[in-house]
């Protein structure tokens, strides 16, 4: 157990404990990597979505964000217990680089359809606010935090306005007009059908059983019914939404 000191606070951290937890994402990632590699092949691979948090596939560019989201599931899994900075915290570039490689296969998927729940961001920004007061982060974390925000809702209202990612896959994003309680992932590729279900922050559950495919695929199409589509559509309802985004990442 190592104890560190930081603007009068105490950072405890089982430094095993935590790169176990670690090497334990690690291989999420590769996992999942090698599934998009097999779905991106087929020109008629769906993937469909619908996020009551910031979706991975756009929060994941950005490292400040990225290593808030692994310390938070760390910290809510005591893998550390922290009232200091997750700046003292080392996310390997193995790691780093394998959620690179995962966004970008996640893009390759032909189209993706991705539903969000109108809350992430007020969700994410409250979080972030938690745990500063925990003294988890410093002022600095917050303000490279906020400007990756900024940058990551630029980027969604761009792709949202063209209708799909710079290397040309179609990119279809609706805002749901009810909030639903988690995030419900479905990929498609011929007869092969996978469900995700995202468990304890970081962890997914999935699952190939036909049924479980069949009924996760009618809830996402359900959810569409009470949502509005904002990619090359929806022009006011995309420009009161991402303004309302950065108002919202303004308070931090």
């Amino acid at each position: 157990m190592g104890t560190n000191r930081a603007e009068g606070a105490v950072f405890n951290l089982n430094v095993s404990n935590t790169m176990s937890q670690i090497d334990n994402y690690h291989d999420i990632l590769k996992r999942y990597h090698k599934l998009f590699a097999f779905i991106k092949d087929d020109p008629k691979a769906v993937l469909s979505a619908a996020c009551n948090i910031v979706p991975f596939t756009f929060y994941s560019p950005f490292e400040r964000l990225t290593k808030f989201r692994l310390c938070r599931w760390m910290h809510q899994n005591n893998g550390m217990k922290i009232t200091a900075s997750m700046s003292d915290v080392v996310v390997p570039e193995k790691v780093l680089e394998s959620q690179r490689k995962l966004m970008q296969e996640l893009r390759q998927v032909p189209s993706s359809y991705t539903i969000l729940d109108s809350n992430i961001f007020q969700s994410m920004v409250r979080e972030i606010k938690y745990f500063a007061g925990l003294n988890m982060l410093t002022d600095d974390d917050i303000d490279v935090m906020k400007q990756e925000l900024h940058r990551l809702l630029d980027e969604m209202e761009l792709i949202a306005a063209r209708g799909e990612y710079s290397n040309g896959n179609k990119a279809y994003l609706y805002l749901s007009n009810i909030n639903f309680e988690a995030t419900y992932t479905f990929l498609e590729k011929g007869s092969f059908q996978l469900c995700m279900f995202r468990l304890y922050a970081i962890n997914y559950m999935d699952s190939q059983h036909p049924e479980i495919c069949r009924a996760q695929k009618e809830w996402i199409q359900s959810l569409k019914r009470y949502s509005t589509l904002i990619s090359q559509s929806g022009e006011i309802q995309r420009m009161i939404f991402f303004t309302k985004q950065r108002e919202i990442v303004d308070t931090l």
